[in-house]
């Protein structure tokens, strides 16, 4: 956040004493520069200077801090002018609103210029309006209502930070955390651990009030959105970064008052001269430094580093496609590490506006800088390497000091707002940098600190960066600061959102993602290191289909669990009793062993050869993909030696898309690298060389299918040679050789949910042969999944009829007889039956005995596995358990063995070993000498449909139930 460059020259200013400074003005009034300023109305907040307190802790923040979106300062006025003129008369817009002191912030204005939102806070004994509130102000009228018109819904959360979307709902950061229902009967919100304080994160409502939704989740402060012409929401996450030190020793380790250190290294302005005195050269920090501002950690003579990461991000308005927008996360540690972004503006040049100020700096003031996002993804750097020029620029005539008691001779800014007009014009709030000797007030010169700073008088300024002057607009007053500045005009390139569209004929309401090439790490090529990179992966004269785990993209809806539903379930006295004999159970009655998202299946996309796809996904729905091997089965547990794409686990964030939009993918990210890579408006480096020209096929490839541009993938070829898309809804996952010079037609196969004799996983049956965008395959444990055990079918063994509840259900039990095979009864303690757990009668049996350890083995010396006694764990393992099915232990320890694991498919290898031929999950199959008749008797018994289900069950979560709706409670 350093090293600006305005290109402006510094202009001469007079001396001038403190009566007058207020109506000062640079250069001559003319008459063209007064019609300049009589525009359209414009509103601010004035307050008087909040005191900066104590600021020593590293978790105290200062007043006005982004960091603070709950901070409560009453005293500051909300007003509004009718034309932007030095003598237009001022309106105090809550004067008789509130009736005591409030408090004010974050104004925004409408596209159409009619009305502006801001947050609002009554006066401390309010009884109506006693948390921040979002507002709505009509200009013509002077009309004030509050969005929430209910009490009882405004004050159930503190709601700041409000921004219209071009489509006319109004986004706001909020504590009320909506998806996780009434905290104040059962608060299951997100919170910042360092300051016990919940999350303030981005919601969605019409401005009736109406229609509310959680759009980011997670736990950060997601502040200060506004929304750009093109309908993004561009927003600033407030995260922290903690650093292990093992080198600190007591000689740099400073008392708790550590912003005295002298090494300058403190979190407070009580560092006086230990900041620099510029920005040409700050300050890194040493581990001294880091040491002496540390925190004792949980070991022994460790110690943590905190950093504050304030980065931008932008998200749809409909909240998909959250990302990082500008900013790092990784940025070297320094003095200029307090100097932080103040909501940001979007520009009519797709770039941004912000006041950058020290968040200790008590004058409350810093610069105004455009920040050049199109061409950089963070200071320092550009998005390629023909990017020239500056990621930051000062919009403001010479160069602004930022450090506390620093001397500035060019002033500091407080607010900013854009004409926005074409001129460059800015409506700032600036502050003339004086020096006192206690009567008479001079000019600063020189960029030292000094102890004789006189008091700043903020007013509002037209600022021309062209012209490089400064006209009067709002006379300031002793103790006035401007803290927000917004003018009242039409937007008239405001568009909706749209996204990228594509041009193929797909079903309605349905959208296309487009991935350039699952083997693309950051623009590495992953499969160089044991398959020969991309072109020999795509070159099917020396890779054939089945030599690649990774066959398809599987899209998955992904949703919350109803707030109301998740907070009945852990307050149930049955489930989860308060005290007593049994214990509570938690969200297991719905989720089980699986994490909370709840999930739905809803479309497959084959991966090309070059891990290239294109894939078509339902509209204006929360989703995420994985890639799956031939049998459905997630490749990220892949735990072969030589496999090298376990990188390929589900995607962490969901995407949403508008219908008809497309989303381009160039591949996977390590979260580690410190680059913004989900940016759909950059191009990035791909390791997919592509197609190698115009109309050319693909080497050794099908010649029938060309590409019709160079670089194009291998999907976009097959696309456009075919006319059409190849992937598939949920009720299909279908496979075909296109690309073998000739294609190979014994290589395909298609598996269907229509195959399933067991009830089908759709929510509508129509589906099953109308499958639309609408349309979700939810799969829950009782209703699908249970009724595989008790199918009667042919025993391909001994040619009777049976089904898996004859041989594992307790005698006692009977099971589901069937013709031809009685069954043996409960078979090696594995028990399927439909009823509840003997031993937990809130439990479902089969359930809890898919996922129990049934048995342990341990690595005897000469490698043989023999089984343990599980009564006496102690003893046989005395090096520990390895549990949930994992690759094979470490040497001495023993190992847990269980049917099934939440982990996913894979990780179930020993219950898929038992009915297919699966070579992916080869590495956490043990063998002992009971393993190979136990397959030979069960080889066959179950369908690939069957498999495929209970593949995609385990993949997502093995969850009890996906659908909350057929969620019932006990009732003793």
């Amino acid at each position: 956040m350093i090293g600006f460059s305005s290109g402006l020259r510094l202009l001469a200013l007079a001396s001038l004493g403190l009566v007058g400074l207020t109506g000062c003005f640079e250069g001559q009034i003319s008459e063209g520069q007064e019609e300049m300023l009589s525009d359209q109305p414009f509103a601010y907040v004035v307050r008087d200077y909040p005191d900066m307190g104590e600021t020593a802790s590293v978790n105290a923040r200062p007043p006005l801090d982004p960091r603070a979106p709950y901070a409560f300062k009453p005293g500051a006025k909300l007003m509004v002018r009718d034309r932007i003129a030095l003598s237009s008369d001022e309106r105090h817009v809550l004067a008789g609103y509130f009736g005591g002191d409030y408090d004010v912030k974050d104004l925004d204005v409408s596209p159409d210029g009619e009305r502006m939102v801001f947050a609002a806070h009554g006066p401390a004994d309010s009884p109506d309006n006693f948390t921040w509130n979002i507002f709505e102000y009509t200009f013509a009228t002077g009309e004030v209502r509050r969005i929430f018109e209910d009490d009882l819904v405004a004050n159930a959360g503190e709601d700041t930070n409000p921004t219209y979307t071009n489509e006319g709902r109004i986004i706001f950061s909020s504590s009320r955390q909506h998806s996780r229902g009434d905290w104040q009967k059962l608060d299951l919100r997100e919170y910042l651990e360092d300051f016990d304080e919940p999350a303030s994160l981005l919601h969605s409502v019409k401005p009736d009030g109406s229609e509310l939704v959680q759009i980011t989740f997670g736990a950060f402060h997601d502040i200060e959105p506004s929304t750009m012409n093109d309908g993004h929401v561009v927003f600033i996450r407030f995260g922290r970064i903690y650093e292990t030190l093992t080198d600190c020793t007591l000689e740099n380790i400073d008392d708790p008052n550590f912003n005295q250190h002298p090494h300058g290294g403190g979190y407070g302005q009580g560092n006086g001269g230990g900041f620099p005195s510029g920005l040409e050269d700050p300050k890194e920090w040493t581990v001294e430094d880091k040491c002496s501002a540390s925190l004792a950690g949980e070991v022994e003579g460790e110690r943590v580093f905190v950093e504050d990461v304030l980065s931008m991000y932008r998200i749809t308005p409909a909240g998909g496609n959250v990302h990082r927008y500008f900013g790092s996360l990784s940025e070297e540690f320094s003095d200029a590490s307090f100097i932080h972004y103040m909501d940001p503006i979007p520009l009519d040049d797709g770039n941004l506006l912000t006041t950058m100020r020290h968040i200790y700096n008590p004058i409350y003031g810093g610069d105004v800088v455009k920040i050049n996002s199109k061409n950089f993804f963070a200071v320092g750097k550009p998005v390629d390497e023909s990017v020239i020029g500056e990621a930051e620029e000062s919009m403001t005539p010479g160069l602004v000091n930022f450090y506390p008691n620093q001397v500035s001779p060019n002033g500091w800014y407080s607010a900013v707002a854009p004409y926005n007009d074409g001129s460059a014009r800015l409506l700032a709030s600036w502050a003339q940098c004086l020096t006192t000797d206690g009567t008479t007030s001079t000019p600063c010169e020189g960029s030292a600190t000094t102890e004789n700073l006189g008091e700043p008088r903020y007013g509002i300024w037209m600022v021309d960066p062209i012209e490089n002057t400064r006209l009067p607009v709002v006379q300031g007053h002793k103790q006035a600061l401007y803290t927000d500045i917004v003018i009242a005009d039409r937007n008239e390139l405001a568009e909706p959102y749209t996204g990228e569209r594509h041009d193929l004929q797909l079903e309605d309401n349905t959208a296309l993602f487009e991935i350039r090439s699952i083997y693309d790490m950051d623009g590495a090529d992953m499969a160089e290191l044991y398959d020969g990179g991309i072109e020999t992966r795509r070159d099917p004269s020396l890779t054939r289909p089945d030599d690649r785990s990774e066959r398809f993209i599987r899209v998955v809806g992904v949703r919350q669990i109803p707030p109301e539903l998740e907070q009945a379930i852990l307050t149930d006295e049955i489930l989860n009793p308060p005290d007593g004999p049994q214990p509570p159970l938690g969200l297991t009655p719905l989720v089980g062993s699986g994490n909370r998202i709840l999930y739905d299946v809803l479309s497959y996309a084959m991966v090309e050869p070059d891990g290239s796809a294109m894939v078509k996904v339902p509209a204006d729905t929360n989703f995420s993909f994985e890639v799956v091997n031939k049998y459905g089965k997630r490749v990220d547990l892949i735990a072969a030696p030589d496999y090298n794409y376990n990188y390929l686990m589900q995607h962490p964030q969901p995407l949403r898309l508008e219908e008809g939009e497309k989303l381009k993918c160039y591949g996977c990210h390590d979260p580690e690298v410190d680059i913004p890579h989900a940016r759909t408006d950059v191009e990035l480096a791909s390791a997919n060389p592509g197609a190698p020209g115009d109309g050319m096929p693909f080497p050794n490839a099908n010649p029938q299918i060309r590409a019709v541009k160079w670089k194009d993938t291998m999907a976009q070829a097959l696309v456009d040679s075919l006319q059409g898309l190849q992937a598939t809804w949920a009720d299909t996952m279908h496979f075909e050789d296109f690309w073998t010079n000739p294609p190979d037609p014994s290589l395909a196969f298609e598996v269907r949910y229509s195959g399933l004799t067991t009830p089908k996983p759709v929510t509508d049956p129509s589906c099953l042969t109308n499958w639309t965008a609408d349309c979700k395959a939810t799969i829950n444990y009782q209703e699908h999944i249970q009724p595989i055990w008790r199918e009667c079918r042919i025993n391909p063994n001994t040619g009777n009829t049976t089904s898996c509840q004859n041989c594992h259900t307790a005698a006692e039990q009977g099971g589901k007889p069937c013709p031809g095979d009685s069954g043996s009864g409960a078979s090696n303690g594995l028990l399927l039956g439909d009823g509840h757990a003997s031993w937990d009668g809130r439990q479902l049996e089969s359930y809890v005995e898919l996922f129990e350890p049934d048995y342990y083995i341990r690595e005897t010396e000469t490698g043989d596995w023999v089984e343990v006694d599980k009564t006496n764990l102690d003893t046989e393992c005395p090096d520990g358990i390895q549990g949930d099915m994992t690759v094979l232990p470490d040497p001495g320890v023993c190992f847990a063995r269980r049917l099934m694991s939440g982990r996913g498919a894979i990780a179930s290898a020993r219950f898929f070993t038992l009915f297919d031929d699966d070579p992916d999950d080869d590495e956490y199959e043990v063998e002992t000498a009971e393993t190979d008749a136990i397959r030979q008797s069960h080889m066959g018994m179950l369908t690939e449909a069957e498999l495929r289900l209970i593949a995609e069950w385990l993949d997502t979560g093995a969850h009890i139930y996906n659908d909350p709706d057929k969620f019932e409670f006990p009732t003793q």
